[in-house]
């Protein structure tokens, strides 16, 4: 499966220095100087943050593996989201991949708020992805997750971890990304990582513009 590659702006570089991240056009500013203390996020053990400054590998999942990425019009749900948050909300995607029931991220955020983007992102969404749903007739698609959001009186789409790996180190940075970037190949969709325009592929091999902007990391 191989559709038409969009184009979009990227985005300012970010330096990783010790424990300070901060991007290279902000370096005479205040702008970005996030809070490293330890504190840690409250949130359920099995997605929580200890340090909100730092880039994160973030696995989100539709509830029950459900693949609603099917077209073109769904992927653009999500891709225009991160879109948004990267101009809007202080969200840096240093490397993405959607795939058809899920997708993989790094990405900080320049308030150390990485939780509540991630959060209100997957929140938004929900919302258009079972509009779409309803709007499609996928009723079979749509029971399951308005059975798992009953108690909130909406569906619930997206599975409620995010599964974040903080990432302190530029070999394993890489590694993130690399595998990040062979989903589609391991999965039997494209050949070639490059070939698969819902990822940040293009960007770091081809040095090509991504679908969603994309902030690189200098270590």
């Amino acid at each position: 499966m191989c559709l038409e590659y969009f184009h979009s702006p990227q985005r300012s570089r970010t330096t990783i220095s010790g424990s300070l991240i901060r991007p290279r056009e902000a370096q005479d500013s205040t702008a970005f100087e996030p809070n490293l203390s330890p504190e840690v996020i409250r949130l359920p053990q099995h997605y929580r943050v200890y340090n909100q400054a730092y880039p994160h590998f973030i696995t989100s999942t539709i509830i029950y593996w459900i693949p609603v990425f099917c077209r073109d019009d769904y992927f653009r749900i999500l891709a225009d989201s991160l879109t948004y948050c990267s101009t809007n909300r202080g969200l840096r995607i240093h490397g993405y991949v959607i795939m058809a029931n899920h997708f993989h991220a790094i990405c900080s955020q320049v308030d150390a708020a990485l939780s509540d983007v991630v959060r209100d992102m997957k929140k938004y969404t929900s919302r258009l992805i079972s509009a779409k749903l309803e709007e499609d007739g996928r009723a079979l698609w749509l029971a399951p997750m308005r059975k798992a959001g009953a108690a909130t009186g909406g569906a619930r789409v997206w599975d409620e971890a995010f599964h974040p790996e903080q990432i302190e180190s530029k070999p394993f940075f890489e590694q993130k990304l690399t595998y990040l970037h062979d989903n589609p190949v391991r999965a039997g969709y494209v050949l070639d990582p490059c070939d698969w325009k819902y990822s940040s592929a293009r960007f770091y091999y081809r040095e090509e513009t991504s679908l969603v902007p994309i902030t690189p990391v200098e270590w």
